[in-house]
């Protein structure tokens, strides 16, 4: 086990410990922070609850980039360990949960995760720890923000509301239902498909709030099948959204809208209670999942996806992954944290936190990297270097926020799935305000 601290780091040499705080670079001659032992990299995420599975989506990426970073020799001799820590999916479990992690946990200078149920709770705590992060929340409230330790690489929940419009639209889909879980997460998308429909010539026949895990929605869908939709715009844990289908083919005569949902669906869990109720071919022909979009065909994604399939613990998970955009972002803000540790010659979180808009930043001369050991590699010979993952070049804001371009894909009879259309990030966002 790696030596406890504070978020003070602690030099030891010779016997003699020297603390010398955390919160600078170690420039201009004062000491660099050190640590002994792993390194913890904490996934703050669901791991129990209705929303446990986005606990297994950013695991994976943790264990991929781990893997691949302890393979090369770890961070400056240290390895990294992946720290699974419950926030529940409820913000009054996540602050304990968080904040005992923050305290207890030895070497914790990087985390991943942070979903939108409970960013707005857990983001000041590792803020205030001063650990970087790299979160998947979505929530409009950090769109603009002055933290030090926070950065995203997908667009905000308005910019995924505005394309599932876009998206709907596209398709032919005009007049739609808008039925959402009562979380925050969900919640976030509706500015932006407010926005967005009427901008596209569509209309929203109704809009309903729904609770998790009901044991019938009924009176829910017969709201929703009066107003005679073409397509429902959906969010909602796997067993709401079975019990809600049922209930709705139980109601119309068999007959079922199309979806347009998340990527953050394109789960086995999804699939298979979904598949249960409504049949495969509804799932394969009628549901479309929109999120992130990265391209699927350079060495980056290549690595990420062998490093997947390589390990048991992600390998039955890889298909669907290689699809979904903020697990991809978790695992190339794991490379970018790890990378920065060593251009700053630290593993400390406040020490190397300002080096990391460094690792991306495009300059003349860089040499352009895709993953964790070509980019320590490079380093080592004394080269700047350019890091663009498998969400490709981040471009991060004054709020570090790093936005992109959307996709949709359908699951394929497997529970794999497929990319079947992309949308400009510039034609989504135009779609806000």
């Amino acid at each position: 086990m790696g030596t406890r601290r504070s978020r003070f780091g602690t030099l030891l040499a010779l016997g003699v410990s020297l603390v010398v705080a955390a919160c600078g670079g170690g420039g201009g001659g004062s000491a660099v922070p050190t640590q002994t032992g792993p390194l913890s990299l904490g996934v703050i995420a669901p791991f129990t609850g209705p929303a446990a599975q986005f606990g297994k989506l950013l695991s994976a990426p943790c264990v991929a980039a781990t893997d691949l970073i302890n393979k090369a020799g770890g961070v400056m001799g240290h390895q990294i360990g992946c720290v699974s820590i419950d926030d529940t999916g409820d913000a009054a479990d996540a602050v304990p949960n968080v904040s005992g992690a923050i305290a207890t946990t030895s070497n914790f200078d990087m985390a991943i995760g942070l979903e939108s149920n409970t960013a707005a709770t857990t983001v000041p705590l590792v803020e205030a720890a001063k650990i970087p992060f790299f979160t998947t929340n979505g929530l409009t409230q950090f769109n603009k923000n002055t933290l030090q330790y926070y950065y995203r690489m997908t667009p905000g929940d308005d910019a995924n509301g505005a394309a599932f419009a876009d998206w709907a639209v596209k398709q032919g889909f005009k007049n739609v239902a808008i039925v959402f879980q009562n979380n925050i997460g969900s919640e976030g998308n509706l500015p932006g498909l407010a926005s967005a429909m009427p901008k596209l010539g569509g209309s929203i026949a109704i809009q309903l709030t729904i609770p998790a895990d009901a044991a019938s929605y009924s009176v829910e869908v017969a709201r929703v099948i009066a107003k005679k939709p073409d397509a429902l715009i959906w969010s909602a844990d796997p067993q709401t959204t079975a019990t809600f289908l049922s209930n709705y083919k139980q109601l119309n005569n068999g007959v079922l809208p199309a979806m347009v949902t998340a990527t953050d669906s394109l789960t086995p869990d999804f699939f298979k209670a979904v598949t249960k109720v409504v049949g495969i071919n509804y799932v394969t022909s009628n549901i479309w999942l929109v999120g992130s979009y990265f391209d699927q065909t350079t060495p980056a994604f290549n690595t990420y996806k062998a490093a997947l399939l390589a390990d048991t613990k992600t390998h039955d998970i890889a298909p669907v992954l290689s699809t979904v955009g903020p697990p991809a972002g978790a695992y190339d803000g794991i490379n970018i944290m790890a990378l920065a540790m060593i251009m700053a010659k630290t593993t400390v979180g406040s020490a190397y936190n300002a080096d990391i808009l460094k690792v991306v930043q495009p300059s003349a001369g860089a040499v352009v990297v895709g993953n964790y050991a070509d980019g320590m590699n490079a380093l080592a010979a004394g080269k700047t270097i350019q890091y663009v993952g498998v969400l490709g070049q981040p471009a991060f804001d004054a709020s570090h926020n790093s936005g992109g371009q959307f996709s949709a894909t359908k699951f394929n009879a497997d529970g794999s799935a497929t990319l079947v259309g992309t949308m400009p990030g510039a034609e989504v966002l135009n779609l806000l305000g």
